[in-house]
């Protein structure tokens, strides 16, 4: 499926540098809101003793704290003759299946990737300033793309909502 990529690949198309992730400017409603959801989870963890549930929103506080304190790093994209790169993680266009765009400037702008497999179904790469009809038109001759989707998924939709 996916190859580490040590060295820049030959026959790059286009390319663009990315955060890895999406950075979220959060106010202290946000933090309020977010301490009291975890302790009454907590509360209603202990209180059923559900020990597991409790140290998974333990965990899940302690990634968004961690998150919240680095700044995302910069991963380069790389479209090629024979695949797409990704932080440095190549997939083969045999690994990718088809692709979409949700494109809703200024909130969205992301190109999925179809891949192969149950375990990670899509993978989202955020266009940033790069022109979609441009990489729409790339990446058509290798792929077809999948006009069916027009709206991101659940999971992304939720992450950008509660800013996660």
């Amino acid at each position: 499926m996916a190859e580490n990529s040590e060295e820049t690949l030959e026959g790059v198309i286009l390319q663009w540098e990315v955060d890895e992730s999406k950075r979220y400017h959060r106010g202290r409603f946000w933090y309020a809101g977010m301490i009291l959801v975890g302790l009454a989870l907590l509360i209603y963890a202990v209180a059923s003793a559900n020990f597991l549930f409790a140290l998974l929103i333990l965990m899940f506080a302690l990634v968004i704290y961690i998150t919240a304190l680095r700044a995302p790093t910069k991963v380069a994209v790389e479209v090629t003759d024979d695949g797409i790169t990704v932080g440095g993680v190549r997939f083969s266009y045999r690994d990718i299946n088809r692709f979409w765009f949700v494109y809703e400037p200024p909130e969205v702008k992301m190109l999925y990737l179809g891949l192969e497999g149950a375990i990670r179904p899509w993978l989202p790469v955020p266009l940033d300033q790069q022109n979609p009809n441009e990489v729409r038109s790339i990446l058509g001759r290798y792929l077809p793309e999948d006009l069916t989707e027009n709206s991101e998924p659940v999971t992304d939709f939720l992450g950008r909502i509660f800013k996660l």
